[in-house]
C-alpha cells in the first residue's frame, strides 16, 4: 500500500475538448487488434499522440475496421489503413508494432457524434510528403471547400 500525504484535490477532470481543425503530426504509440463490438469483424485500435506544437503528446485515438461482415465497412477501413501505411512509409507490415513511433501528417476535422451529438475529431486526410494537396480519407466523411464551392478557389 502506498501512503498519500497532503491534499490532492484539484477538482475533477473535464476531459479533452476536440483539437482545433487543421494539420497535425502524429505518431502511433500503442496498437491492439480486437474483435469489434458486434462480433462481426476485427478492428485495429491505435493510440496516437500529437508531436510538437501546443498539443504535444496529446492522445488521439484511431480505429481501423479491417475485417467486417459488412463489405462497405471493411473497404472503408482498408482504404483508411492504406492511407496510414503510405503516410508512415510502412507499406508492408507483419505486425502493427512496425507503425509505432513513425511520424505522419494528418488533416484533422471536427464533427458531431451520431449517438450523442458531442463534437469529436476525425482524420479528414493523410498528408503525404510527395503531394502538394492532402488526399481525402473517404468520400463519406469529407467535403473540401474546393469541391463544395468550386468558385472559392
Amino acid at each position: 500500500m502506498a501512503k498519500i500525504a497532503g491534499s490532492h484535490n484539484p477538482g475533477p477532470s473535464s476531459g479533452y475538448l476536440p483539437l482545433p481543425a487543421g494539420p497535425y503530426t502524429l505518431e502511433i504509440v500503442e496498437t491492439d487488434y480486437v474483435v469489434n463490438l458486434a462480433g462481426t469483424g476485427m478492428v485495429l485500435k491505435c493510440k496516437a499522440q500529437v508531436v510538437g506544437g501546443d498539443y504535444d503528446q496529446r492522445p488521439f485515438y484511431i480505429n481501423y475496421n479491417l475485417e467486417n461482415d459488412n463489405a462497405t465497412a471493411a473497404e472503408i477501413g482498408q482504404r483508411d489503413f492504406a492511407g496510414l501505411r503510405r503516410a508512415t512509409g510502412v507499406l508492408q507490415l507483419e505486425d502493427s508494432q512496425e507503425l509505432h513511433f513513425k511520424q505522419f501528417g494528418v488533416l484533422i476535422g471536427i464533427r458531431a457524434r451520431k449517438d450523442t451529438g458531442e463534437m469529436e475529431n476525425v482524420i479528414r486526410a493523410y498528408l503525404f510528403e510527395d503531394q502538394a494537396a492532402p488526399r481525402l480519407v473517404s468520400k463519406r466523411t469529407v467535403t473540401t471547400r474546393a469541391s463544395a464551392e468550386p468558385w472559392a478557389a
